[in-house]
């Protein structure tokens, strides 16, 4: 259904100029009647000052004095008279006159109403006659000050209810000490003024007018006939296109002229021909998406289904193990592994097959199969990656697998690894920061037939933990194209280093995907976190805060590897005590700021455990910077019960060192122990 316009784009643009119009014509004759009433008003009081001053100049002071002391007319009183008549008619102007202000009027002394009777003599003119007084009102009185003061006064308009419309121009006549005699006063009437002023208006205002009709009925026309009407016909077509239903209503339309609209006309044909082709090859990829959606959840199904299951609780195992996987909204053939080869022995895996696809994501199955079987048949794991490397070469036909390969022998510690195209993994030691692990990155397994692969070895003590991650990770981008890889993620690292191994990879894909521009554009990417928790009963270290969560882990920690030792009873609670002393003096030197790293270490044969804490302390010995009587107690202690005490700074790093002898074990006790 054809939809009516209710306000068409013609009638908008006849409001428009008619505005505009109206706008303009208001503005112009505002303009030029302002003009033309400051132009006539300031001709009339050039001619009101001209009078004024002429009569000015032909007025004595003194003259005024006398009449307006003695009130007598004479002689010469005639001819000033006679004159003032003479300039009325020569110069057109309605009233002449010569008074004195005081108090709060005038005294007229001369006027231009008074005339000469039938014997020449002049009889007085009504009010206005020699010595007559009027109150000054209006703007006069406003002025007041000035007049009497025989200061200049601007000429002054005014309504007269008996003369009507009044402009009086005004000059002092000043004695020789500058004082005033009186005022010379012209009086023009401004009715005929106002009139030439209102016919000014009148026909100025007409004479815009029909100019403006004339010019505004000619722009209409054009702008109709070069503009509303092809506009009109392009409106017309695109309404007869009916997401096209009638393409042909384009395809005939026809525009005069080499304008914007014929341009616009043509860009119409050419979006038609464009909408035409992408509606083709929307239906074609509509068709594809729907194959790929399927290939897509086939290959996450397929990727899910390797994924391993949680290992079986074990009492004390010296490791935990946590992954992570992350399935972008384009298909990504990433995993992560984890099985046991024997009680304390783990292999971990992560890796990723370049493109996504189905033969990829079959690709990925079979060849993490390939690894963990040949991990799992007893061989070196330089020997598995080799045999792996052969067998995925024959049967990939072009496809390849980035993967790292790890050992952890929880008994000892040591993890053995070998990357195979993979991420360098991030290493932190014991609560400390996670840094970059430099491995040696061989060819991908299936890439290339003849690569003999090395395995690197790494010593894990307690809380160390190890974080491998693929490729998708490292690619995610912000706004700008800079990529999350190397400081960045090792930054969202330490700032979670603190939590849980699941919590820790949940953040770190959190900072990710808060860190990419748009989240549709990241890929997928497996995470894997491995972390080593078995005590050394040599020697075993924590790091803690200088406050009173630090201190009560330091004494957890201190008991757990006291008791791995078998240290017990009246040994271990005053090395409790010693250890609590001594970390309470430690923070005080520190300021409550801080962390400390400490260690405790049993010599295997020897009955003496060393104590040591690793922190900043100014530089100073805690021991000898004594406040208060509790500290001091606290530093007696820990000399009393130590067979040695060290404070040792150096490159920064301030050291406390107790080292406590055990007393000698019973003949029972030793037999009980074996």
């Amino acid at each position: 259904m054809k939809r009516k316009l209710r306000f068409t784009l013609g009638k908008k643009i006849v409001v428009m100029l008619l505005v505009m119009s109206v706008i303009l014509c208001a503005t112009a004759l505002l303009v030029s009647y302002r003009t033309y009433r400051e132009r006539t008003t300031a001709f009339y009081e050039r001619i009101g000052r001209s009078v004024s001053q002429t009569l000015a100049s032909q007025v004595d002071p003194e003259e005024l004095d006398r009449y307006y002391e003695t009130g007598v007319m004479d002689e010469r009183y005639y001819e000033i008279q006679n004159f003032i008549l003479d300039l009325v008619e020569a110069n057109q102007v309605q009233y002449l006159y010569v008074v004195r202000p005081h108090g709060v009027g005038v005294t007229f002394l001369f006027d231009s109403d008074m005339a000469p009777g039938e014997n020449g003599d002049y009889y007085d003119g009504g009010y206005c006659a020699l010595g007559t007084y009027v109150d000054l009102v209006g703007a006069f009185a406003d002025n007041l000050e000035l007049l009497l003061s025989g200061e200049p006064v601007a000429p002054i308009v005014q309504r007269d209810e008996g003369f009507g419309w009044l402009m009086t121009a005004m000059t002092p006549v000043l004695r020789e000490d500058g004082s005033m005699a009186g005022y010379v006063m012209v009086d023009i009437s401004m009715g005929e003024v106002s009139q030439e002023q209102q016919h000014f208006l009148l026909y100025t205002g007409g004479l815009l007018a029909v100019l403006t009709l004339i010019f505004l009925v000619a722009y209409l026309l054009l702008i109709r006939r070069g503009f509303i009407q092809p506009v009109q016909r392009l409106t017309a077509a695109a309404e007869a296109y009916k997401g096209g239903g009638n393409p042909a209503a384009f395809t005939a339309l026809e525009l005069r002229g080499d304008d914007e609209l014929r341009t616009l006309a043509e860009a119409f044909r050419r979006m038609l021909s464009e909408i035409e082709q992408n509606n083709r090859e929307q239906k074609e990829l509509a068709v594809r998406e729907q194959r790929l959606a399927g290939e897509l959840q086939l290959a996450n199904q397929l990727n899910l289904s390797v994924l391993p299951k949680e290992l079986p609780r074990q009492e004390g195992r010296p490791f935990r193990v946590q992954g992570r996987i992350y399935q972008g909204r384009e298909m990504a053939c990433s995993f992560y592994d984890y099985f046991l080869l024997d009680r304390d022995r783990l292999c971990v895996l992560v890796g990723e097959v370049p493109g996504g696809g189905i033969p990829e994501a079959l690709f990925t199955v079979m060849a993490q199969t390939a690894v963990k079987s040949q991990v799992s048949s007893g061989v070196s794991l330089e020997e598995a990656m080799t045999a792996a490397n052969r067998q995925l070469h024959e049967l990939g036909g072009g496809l390849y697998l980035n993967v790292l390969v790890g050992l952890l022998d929880g008994a000892t510690g040591r993890f053995t690894c070998i990357n195979a195209g993979q991420q360098d993994p991030l290493l932190m030691r014991g609560q400390d920061r996670y840094e970059w692990m430099r491995t040696l990155s061989y060819a991908p397994l299936g890439q290339s037939e003849n690569v003999v692969y090395q395995a690197q070895e790494l010593e894990l003590c307690q809380g160390d933990r190890i974080f491998f991650h693929t490729r998708g990770l490292d690619e995610i981008e912000d706004g700008e194209g800079r990529p999350f890889a190397r400081e960045r993620l090792r930054r969202a690292l330490n700032e979670s280093r603190s939590g849980a191994l699941e919590k820790q990879l949940r953040e770190v894909g959190d900072a990710g995907g808060a860190y990419a521009d748009r989240l549709d554009q990241v890929g997928g990417y497996a995470l894997l976190a491995l972390e080593y928790r078995r005590r050394d009963r040599a020697q075993a270290h924590c790091l803690v805060t200088a406050d009173g969560t630090g201190s009560r882990k330091l004494l957890e920690f201190l008991r757990g590897q006291l008791e791995a030792n078998d240290i017990e009873g009246r040994s271990m609670a005053v090395l409790m005590v010693v250890a609590e002393e001594l970390f309470a003096l430690c923070c005080r030197q520190a300021g409550g700021q801080g962390r400390f790293m400490a260690e405790c270490a049993v010599p295997a044969g020897e009955r003496l455990v060393v104590l040591r804490l690793k922190g900043d302390t100014g530089g100073a010995n805690p021991l000898e910077r004594l406040d208060g009587e509790a500290a001091r107690h606290a530093a007696d202690f820990i000399l009393q019960h130590c067979d040695r005490v060290l404070a040792e700074h150096e490159a920064g790093m301030d050291t406390i060192t107790v080292v406590k002898r055990l007393e000698a074990l019973a003949p029972e006790e030793r037999e009980r122990r074996g």
